[in-house]
């Protein structure tokens, strides 16, 4: 099955939604709970990201199905305290691939999409976040070429 990488477009607000949400709900650790308005915050989140001109929204779609989606934006960063020149950097916040469409090379398409659109935009880095206990997405990320530079360690009380 043929995978194409297209932008995301008003219409597929909806589906990220939703798909992101039921991720979140099934990946939240016992000391993490959605907020009662979720659904309301996560509209108004996306459809404030799609109207920012520095967003980038990237769609995986197959048979007119969206198999996957990667949320980014290209910022300027400065480091804190403030000691470091600001550079043109890309963020991956978010990369889902629907559970039918994992280990077929989704993720890794919507990553070098995402790179080659972040290239072209002038930055000179791309940072994201990732589960380090998820081995799977451990992996998609280091075969993209992705190492990690500053650790965030977490610590349940």
């Amino acid at each position: 099955m043929e995978i194409n990488i297209r932008q995301w477009r008003r219409e597929d607000l909806p589906q990220i939604q939703t798909a992101w949400l039921d991720y979140c709900r099934s990946v939240a650790r016992s000391d993490m709970r959605l907020k009662p308005h979720a659904d309301a915050e996560m509209k108004q989140w996306l459809n404030s990201r799609f109207r920012h001109t520095q967003s980038l929204g990237l769609i995986a779609e197959a048979d007119h199905d969206i198999a996957g989606f990667l949320i980014g934006r290209i910022d300027d960063w400065e480091s804190i305290p403030p000691l470091i020149e600001s550079r043109r950097i890309g963020i991956i916040d978010a990369l889902y691939v629907s559970e039918n469409f994992r280990r077929q090379g989704t993720g890794r398409l919507l990553i070098d999409t995402a790179i080659e659109k972040m290239r072209a935009s002038k930055a000179v880095a791309v940072e994201t976040i990732y589960d380090a206990w998820n081995d799977a997405s451990a992996r998609t990320w280091h075969r993209a070429g992705f190492a990690p530079w500053m650790v965030h360690a977490y610590r349940m009380l």
